[in-house]
């Protein structure tokens, strides 16, 4: 498991089948976010403090190249189709002129750079309809971008304050966590909401277990991870972390939740029992 450590510019590797720290790949200011491409065998940064993603091959975890996107990167989206990363940057001063870089893996060259209308967070590829979706922190809504023509193509109201944490499932549904106390349920196709469920405070991440049907929203203060069952739409349990703990990674294989805690400085980790 690869977590960003923003503060400390690295990121930390776990070793989920012994449950310990491995090592670090150190050097990357600021890094925002990590994604991985496990067909491609690509790991992505956003290194927020000095405008650059950086792209590794995963398995030996060897630097392939670093270039400069917009200032203060901060989500990420890889389209393997046309092996293309999306960095959503901030802007300067965050909130400001931000956009969307978008970065040939092949060549390591930004070959566009979209205006988005307000600051973005999560983003998620969708492979089956070649699309990327992001959210937008106000106006809250869900901006859409045509993978093939590099455009944003539609939008999506959020019926919620402050979009934050996103995920798109199998069936065609983007669960959007909202800092407006709120996990709202949208169709994908036609933007409809299908369901909104309360939140105990405002979320971060968001991860899923297609296999479980469950669906993990972290939340920093109080400091809970809230569970709900993505096949009946509604909360399982909360459970009581630490007060800041807003980053979680999940092992599908264990089916165990890694919840990073800033107070202890260490990852408590929870198994799902079924």
């Amino acid at each position: 498991m690869y977590v960003a450590h923003t503060g400390a510019d690295r990121i930390d590797v776990i070793d989920c089948r012994t449950r310990s720290f491995l090592h670090s790949l150190p050097d990357l200011p600021g890094v925002a976010g990590v994604l991985i491409d496990q067909d491609h065998d690509l790991l992505f940064t956003s290194d927020r403090a000095c405008a650059r993603v950086s792209v590794f091959r995963c398995s030996d975890e060897e630097l392939l190249g670093q270039l400069a996107v917009g200032p203060h990167p901060n989500g990420l989206a890889y389209d393997p189709a046309r092996r293309q990363l999306y960095s959503f940057n901030l802007g300067e001063p965050p909130g400001e002129g931000c956009t969307a870089s978008i970065v040939n893996v092949e060549t390591l060259t930004v070959t566009a750079e979209l205006p988005l209308p307000g600051r973005p967070r999560w983003a998620v590829y969708d492979p089956s309809g070649n699309a990327i979706f992001v959210n937008i922190r106000e106006p809250a809504e869900i901006v859409v971008i045509d993978g093939e023509r590099e455009l944003i193509t539609r939008t999506i109201a959020v019926p919620a304050a402050r979009p934050h944490g996103l995920w798109l499932d199998d069936r065609g549904r983007l669960f959007c966590a909202a800092d407006g106390d709120a996990l709202v349920v949208l169709d994908r196709s036609s933007g409809g909401v299908i369901k909104q469920l309360p939140l105990r405070g405002a979320p971060d991440v968001v991860m899923h277990d297609p296999t479980l049907h469950r669906l993990y929203v972290a939340i920093g203060e109080p400091g809970v991870v809230s569970s709900f069952d993505t096949e009946h739409l509604g909360e399982v349990e909360t459970i009581e972390t630490e007060p800041g703990a807003h980053t979680i990674g999940w092992d599908p294989g264990d089916h165990c939740l890694y919840v990073f805690c800033p107070e202890s400085g260490g990852a408590a980790v929870y198994e799902e029992r079924t």
